[in-house]
């Protein structure tokens, strides 16, 4: 039934969207695109897959766990290709699945997906809370985009306050003797991976480093695509638009992002001179990039193999 509903998301959006382009101008946004641009986009796209890999190898040496570079590599192209293809979250199901089975601790894989994720979260409240005060600074956005990713990262931070506390709790008085019992159970072993884990303040910075490249990366991919359409906004725009953008599509109301990043893309860049027929273009050049993208990881799966 979610599965449902997101996919009616999804598909009610991008129907809202067709009925409101013109066809004919989105027709030949796509005939006319740069098509030089759109592969250094897609060499972006993969660049970032190494970062992920190689920043999710870190995360892992907290939890004790070695996996070679190339499995992770493998894992990070297929996850994030087909993770577009799913309901929002599919990304971090497929990474733990497939690597709990070829290590065998799963609460283990799980929390590091966890710390992975929130890591990534953080780095993008930063980069859109830094480019919101100055593109205030320079006229460029209003005090509300100052106020939402400040709320956003006070609420990130006063929960991550409370983790130890969250930690502390004696979860064991969850476990029931019915068909919850694996549910609670492995909750558990999750917590207590979280608990035991240490977060070094060096390894912690460096991962932060790490995403702060991922999202640069990805927020480089957005500009150069609306460039390969032939509109070019403002860099600083992109900065303060794009991570809020994926923050948004971290929700799970829809299958790959579809529709809601067309949508969210449209009410951010519209003001500056964007079409509705742009980004649409723009989101789903962005959705078959990911997806191309799933090639070099099937042959790195093939290669492990």
């Amino acid at each position: 039934m979610t599965f449902l509903f997101k996919i009616s998301i999804s598909l009610g959006i991008l129907y809202f969207l067709f009925e409101s382009v013109e066809l004919d101008v989105l027709g030949d946004a796509f005939v006319n695109v740069n098509f030089l641009f759109l592969t250094a986009a897609l060499c972006f796209v993969l660049s970032i897959r190494f970062i992920m890999a190689f920043r999710w190898q870190l995360v892992l040496k907290l939890f004790n766990i070695f996996p070679k570079f190339l499995n992770l590599l493998s894992i990070v192209f297929i996850s994030n290709s087909l993770g577009h293809l799913l309901p929002g979250g599919g990304i971090d199901v497929i990474r733990s699945y497939q690597l709990s089975k070829e290590e065998g601790v799963v609460a283990k894989v799980a929390a590091s997906v966890f710390v992975d994720r929130v890591v990534g979260l953080l780095s993008m409240m930063l980069i859109a809370l830094f480019a919101s005060i100055a593109g205030f600074l320079f006229n460029e956005v209003s005090t509300l985009y100052i106020f939402v990713t400040s709320g956003l990262l006070i609420l990130f931070l006063v929960t991550y306050s409370l983790r130890r506390k969250l930690a502390a709790i004696k979860y064991d008085t969850l476990v029931s003797a019915g068909p919850l019992k694996f549910v609670f159970s492995a909750f558990i072993k999750f917590v207590q991976s979280l608990r035991n884990a240490p977060l070094p303040r060096n390894i912690v910075l460096k991962l932060l480093a790490l995403s702060m490249a991922v999202q640069l990366i990805r927020i480089a991919i957005f500009f150069i695509v609306f460039a390969a359409l032939g509109v070019h906004v403002e860099w600083l725009l992109f900065m303060v638009f794009i991570p809020l953008l994926f923050i948004i599509m971290l929700m799970p109301i829809s299958i790959g992002g579809l529709g809601v990043r067309e949508g969210v893309l449209y009410l951010f860049f519209n003001p500056y001179g964007a079409s509705l027929e742009v980004c649409t273009a723009a989101g789903l050049l962005f959705h078959l990039l990911q997806i191309i993208s799933l090639l070099p990881g099937l042959f790195l799966f093939l290669l492990k193999k």
